[in-house]
């Protein structure tokens, strides 16, 4: 074989290797109950202390079975490719490459690069490319490929920035951790079921002691199988509860090393948004595609003045425990300064019609209805089990801790519902079971206006909007008991497509 031969098969090689996906993908495309198999058969050749032969013999149709999925996952990584042309990528994908895929460069909403720790040590990333087309397979396009293929991928989607200035935004540090404990809906939460835990387990233990210990009959008494099971009850609970607090444990360091290194920069038409520590996040979004943007705030945070701002466009913060933001939670100061920064276009906030004091009773009606539930279903349980009355006042009383929180937060929304549109943007302001949000989206992408009454609003003359966006699944947007002719009119005059 000459140089020239070995060259040109070397260069063949690169070709073949550029274009395919990371081998690291083979593992991916195995069976994810494989090493119900693989590690069986691992234990069983150390049980016949690597007798290979013997080994063979007696496990064949397991091996085979093992072989059979890795060679199957190889033949799919071998006709799985993607090529790169001037106008968009192209990608081979589906059983042996059959299905052809072309997104244009032009139409990419969000190109998004995930990089974890594994996947560091091996140079590969995932990337995830997203257009408003709906996809059967719910990603357009989805690739794991090696780091300078997809270094080459966000120069080429990023080339349009060129030498224009890029402008970024970094949240504090500070403020990220402390907000994120103080304020966060899910400690709330862990504070209830932890006081709803303690007293079960008084209510359950006490009750053992004094009733099945000390009072027990001898029919009870001699059921041993059925006490041991009871006096078991208090420690599944605490388990129970402290299994929930350590998945809340991780999910709020997890959430921390996502948002901790979080940076927004804008370029141009883009948006690059670069977060994870643990996990690298990559994300790049088309500024024009954009739906809407979403500042959200709990009750707590709309009294310290903080809130955080997401965005919502196709493919961002579509994937598991990924959030859409664009600014992490921090005070309101500082979301105006940033938001300055990165979308300057947006207008400031116009009312032209909204609820007020007297519409608090019709905003009251539904949590005050739902406020009846627990102490129904307390009053049932004490005709039920009549002795055990004081245990379920008390968590009877624990159970309509969240039923008061939505009556308080209903009223407050009735000061911070309404709808506004300035310089070709709408924005819209409601609650949302316990958070409160503000929407600014651009007119034109509002697809269909809905205005409906319920039979008390044709009595008040209030109705109920929902305005419905453009965008890859149909979402909406509900404000409700607003005055219905002036709701109407100003679809009329927005020139809205309204159903009523």
């Amino acid at each position: 074989m000459t140089r020239t031969d070995v060259r040109e098969k070397s260069r063949w090689l690169r070709d073949f290797f550029k274009r395919h996906q990371h081998p690291l993908k083979i593992l991916n495309y195995t069976s994810n109950y494989i090493w119900l198999l693989i590690i069986p058969l691992g234990k069983y050749l150390i049980a016949h202390q690597f007798d290979f032969e013997s080994w063979l013999r007696t496990h064949w149709i397991d091996i085979l079975a093992v072989v059979s999925i890795f060679a199957l996952a190889f033949l799919r990584w071998l006709f799985v490719y993607y090529e790169t042309e001037s106008d968009g990528i192209v990608a081979h994908t589906g059983l042996f490459g059959m299905m052809t895929t072309k997104v244009y460069y032009s139409e990419i909403t969000t190109m998004s690069c995930c990089q974890s720790y594994i996947q560091r040590l091996f140079k590969a990333c995932t990337v995830y490319i997203e257009t408003n087309a709906k996809s059967l397979a719910g990603i357009d396009l989805k690739l794991v490929l090696r780091q300078k293929c997809v270094d080459e991928i966000y120069e080429i989607v990023t080339e349009q920035c060129g030498n224009k200035p890029r402008l970024t935004i970094k949240p504090k540090k500070t403020y990220l951790l402390v907000f994120s404990i103080l304020f966060s809906s899910t400690v709330t939460g862990m504070a209830i079921f932890g006081m709803f835990m303690f007293e079960l387990y008084r209510f359950v233990g006490r009750e053992i002691e004094e009733k099945l210990l000390i009072k027990a009959n001898d029919e009870i008494a001699k059921n041993v199988g059925m006490l041991k099971f009871t006096t078991s009850i208090p420690k599944i609970i605490l388990i129970i509860a402290l299994v929930i607090f350590g998945g809340w444990l991780l999910s709020f360091i997890a959430n921390l090393m996502r948002h901790w290194s979080f940076r927004a920069t804008r370029c141009g038409s883009q948006l690059i948004i670069k977060s994870g520590v643990i996990t690298r996040r990559k994300h790049v979004i088309n500024r024009d595609k954009i739906n809407f943007f979403d500042y959200q705030k709990t009750l707590f945070m709309k009294l310290f003045r903080i809130c955080s701002v997401t965005v919502y466009c196709t493919g961002y913060g579509a994937r598991f425990r990924e959030i859409s933001a664009l600014i992490p939670i921090t005070t309101m100061s500082e979301v105006r300064a940033s938001l300055k920064i990165l979308e300057p276009q947006i207008p400031h906030t116009v009312i032209e019609i909204k609820t007020s004091a007297k519409d608090i009773p019709r905003f009251m009606f539904m949590p005050v209805v739902y406020g009846f539930i627990p102490p129904i279903a307390g009053g049932i349980l004490k005709v039920l089990f009549p002795s055990w009355r004081e245990e379920i006042n008390i968590l009877m009383i624990i159970a309509l801790i969240p039923f008061a929180w939505k009556l308080i937060v209903a009223i407050v929304a009735s000061f911070n519902t309404s709808v506004g549109f300035k310089n070709g943007y709408c924005t819209l302001r409601y609650c949302h079971f316990y958070k409160y949000h503000k929407i600014i989206m651009p007119k034109e992408n509002i697809c269909k206006t809905v205005v409906s009454q319920t039979l008390f609003q044709k009595v008040s003359h209030t109705c109920n909007l929902k305005i419905y966006t453009n965008s890859e699944r149909t979402k909406f947007h509900r404000l409700k008991n607003l005055p219905l002719e002036k709701t109407l009119d100003l679809c009329l005059r927005e020139g809205l497509q309204t159903f009523f």
